[in-house]
């Protein structure tokens, strides 16, 4: 049985090398090993940025980060938490 990896990142602003070295690149390591699943934390970006076409642009910006780092996303579970069935119980807990 594989272990699973699971971690998330906020979009709150633009990718850069710290994102890369910080994150992306060891749980890119840690997929090699384990059933990875790296979700992007939309919801948890609100308290940053009240602008939803901007909050869109920024996950956008960071999926496209872990993308083009190696992402594999027909290995990994990839999703940003808006996606889940977890919506409305998120936005009513805040």
């Amino acid at each position: 049985m594989k272990k699973i990896a699971l971690t998330g990142i906020k979009p709150t602003g633009i990718p850069h090398i710290g994102n890369y070295l910080g994150a992306i690149k060891p749980a890119l390591k840690l997929s090699e090993t384990c059933e990875a699943r790296y979700f992007i934390a939309d919801y948890h970006a609100l308290n940053a940025c009240k602008d939803p076409v901007e909050l869109k642009k920024m996950t956008v910006e960071i999926a496209s980060a872990w993308l083009a780092c190696g992402l594999d996303p027909k290995n990994t579970l990839f999703y940003p938490v808006s996606y889940t069935h977890l919506t409305l119980p998120t936005i009513y807990s805040v």
